[in-house]
């Protein structure tokens, strides 16, 4: 019997547009959009930090103004970076003054959990 194998996607990595680094390949956003292009399945995401071109997949397009998450694939060429959206979801509901008090903590505690893992010699779970 042959083996079936199956390729998993690389997790996205949770960023702000200004954070998008060049070892970025799959990426979750989170802002709102403008300039909506349902001819070309396009919209800009404003971050606060940035902006940004999201190709839509699956003809998906949000509405002007509305706040959304994108996880999808950074495009990049010699002229721009882009982001090919696999999913658009709504996050008009979302609390996001909380979801930055999260970054915020994360990004204090993550570092010294992570040094005291390494400290003593275990390994992440």
């Amino acid at each position: 019997m042959e083996e079936v194998r199956f390729r998993r996607r690389k997790p996205a990595v949770e960023r702000r547009i200004s954070e998008i680094r060049d070892d970025d390949t799959r990426i979750s956003l989170i802002g709102k959009a403008f300039k909506v292009d349902k001819m070309d399945y396009t919209f800009w995401l404003d971050d606060g930090t940035g902006v940004i071109l999201i190709e839509s997949e699956e003809n998906v397009l949000p509405s002007e103004g509305q706040v959304v998450r994108v996880i999808g694939r950074v495009i990049r060429n010699e002229e721009e970076t882009h982001i090919y959206g696999e999913v658009v979801q709504d996050f008009s509901g979302a609390d996001l003054d909380a979801l930055e008090e999260i970054r915020e903590l994360e990004r204090k505690v993550l570092p010294r959990v992570e040094g005291i893992v390494e400290f003593f010699g275990g390994e992440e779970i």
